[in-house]
């Protein structure tokens, strides 16, 4: 073995040094490949640990993640299995991140599912239909919170000797009577509230509109007006046009005299009401639901349509409540519109004649009617009664022309005072009845088709109006309560 100079002892060990530094490079980078996602952080930590032991003292020998690196004196090496197990801590933090990891995996999966469902993370998150209800909920929980002020108020001021002995059976059959009755009323009254707030907001897109196209036709017609006086003023003759003056009058003067018929009606429906009421059960009528019951009369002579409504409100706002009605122009809403009326009051003053043309609607079915009705009040001590009969002529139903097809209508409208009212808690009933009879020669003059498609119409649009006049005599009751403590509807 030949001897070396120092220098070349020298060199060679800076080049195994150099070599040795690649190797070791070498075995971390193979130790990189080996090693799971999850173990990055433990292997770049052992990384750190080998170069600090590395600067520290050089060692031919390493152990990392089970692999051995031996380092021969000649810079090779070689890569051999180790039985040496990763330290304790190592072991321990490598679970951790692991666990770690799952538990990542778990909650993104949760998050998953719950935006599909449409549930986010974000709490300030929220729909816009979300928000319009609540802002909806506000409004109605501080209008709640001012009327229970206004109710607390007042009963602070109730002095305390107001208390009243009542009797334990007559207590025990209101409270079972009348909580049901009110719970309707109010669901009635939530919905009315509901479908006026949405009729105003469409009435005021609708008039909107129509100010636009009313003000393009007022201008469309002005010039139209302004072209035909330019273009036929030259043919103008003054002195004719003054001597031709055609004076239109209506050919029915409206006064007593054209209802003689109707006159003789209204007294034999009179003295039938008691048989009539008798005759479709009303008379025994109690708590009983307020829809319409349609039936037929005897040999299908007449059509009858009947309802028994319970008011939980004195007997005499129930009869005033159901005059004001009948005397008004309520009572021809709810099935149609009113064209043209002349309505006369005569000396009687609970007795009025009404002549009038109006548009009849059932859901396709459409109607123009001309009618002469006759209406009267009739106060009893017990009971009070309004009665109308009428005489109608169809112009029109489903676009064909009935002209000449007359049907009578006679209707009853009673108020009395329930049998399950009691001094505390007082309560009326208002029971209605329609019966529609068509000319007996009609069937034979038109053909028994338009007979029955015109008496159904008229049955529906009887049940229409009689469900009318239960709601808005119930509505005005109500807002008379509570105009009376200071609230309004």
């Amino acid at each position: 073995m030949t001897s070396q100079t120092p220098q070349a002892v020298a060199v060679m060990a800076f080049s195994l040094e150099d070599e040795d530094d690649g190797a070791f490079q070498a075995a971390l980078s193979f130790v990189d490949e080996c090693v799971l996602d999850e173990e990055v952080e433990d292997v770049a930590a052992l990384r750190a640990t080998s170069l600090m032991q590395r600067h520290d003292g050089f060692k031919p020998t390493a152990s990392i993640m089970g692999v051995e690196t031996s380092f021969g004196a000649q810079g090779g090496y070689e890569l051999t299995p180790t039985a040496s197990a990763i330290p304790t801590k190592t072991r321990d933090l490598a679970a951790s991140n692991r666990e770690k990891l799952r538990r990542r995996t778990e909650l993104n999966e949760r998050k998953k599912l719950l935006r599909k469902a449409g549930i986010y993370g974000d709490a300030n998150w929220m729909s816009k239909d979300s928000r319009l209800e609540i802002a909806y909920l506000h409004e109605r929980v501080e209008k709640l919170q001012l009327d229970l002020q206004v109710l607390q108020c007042r009963k602070s001021r109730r002095p305390a000797t107001q208390t009243e002995v009542q009797d334990p059976s007559d207590a025990m059959a209101s409270a079972l009577e009348i909580p049901k009755v009110w719970e309707e009323i109010s669901s009635r009254q939530q919905r009315r509230v509901k479908e006026a707030e949405r009729e105003n907001a469409r009435l005021k897109l609708a008039v909107q509109r129509q100010r636009m196209v009313a003000s393009c036709m007022s201008n469309l017609v002005r010039k139209r007006a302004r072209h035909l006086t330019s273009d036929c003023s030259t043919f103008t003759d003054l002195t004719f046009s003054n001597q031709n003056i055609v004076h239109v009058l209506s050919s029915r003067s409206g006064g007593a005299g054209d209802f003689p018929l109707l006159f003789r009606h209204l007294e034999t429906a009179h003295q039938e009401v008691d048989a009539v009421f008798a005759s479709n059960g009303l008379s025994n009528m109690v708590l009983t639901p307020s829809d319409v019951h349609i039936r037929e009369g005897v040999d299908g002579k007449y059509l009858e349509a009947f309802s028994n409504k319970v008011l939980p409100f004195g007997l005499r706002a129930a009869t005033e409540a159901t005059w004001d009605h009948f005397k008004g122009s309520e009572k021809h809403r709810g099935n149609g519109n009113i064209y043209e009326k002349t309505a006369k009051n005569l000396d009687d003053p609970y007795t009025i004649i009404e002549e009038f043309t109006k548009e009849m609607h059932s859901k396709n079915a459409r109607a123009d009617i001309k009618v002469q009705q006759l209406i009267r009040r009739y106060v009893e001590p017990d009971r009070d009664i309004v009665i109308w009969v009428s005489v109608a002529e169809p112009a029109e139903i489903k676009h064909k022309m009935l002209r000449g097809l007359t049907y009578h209508l006679r209707g009853y409208a009673m108020t009395k005072r329930s049998p399950a009212s009691t001094p505390e808690h007082e309560i009326s009933q208002l029971q209605c009845v329609s019966l529609i009879s068509l000319e007996p020669e009609a069937e034979a003059m038109y053909g028994s088709e338009t007979v029955r498609a015109v008496t159904n119409f008229l049955i529906v649009t009887a049940a229409q109006k009689m469900q009318a006049h239960q709601d808005r005599i119930e509505n005005a009751l109500v807002d008379k309560q509570l105009k009376r403590h200071g609230m309004t509807a």
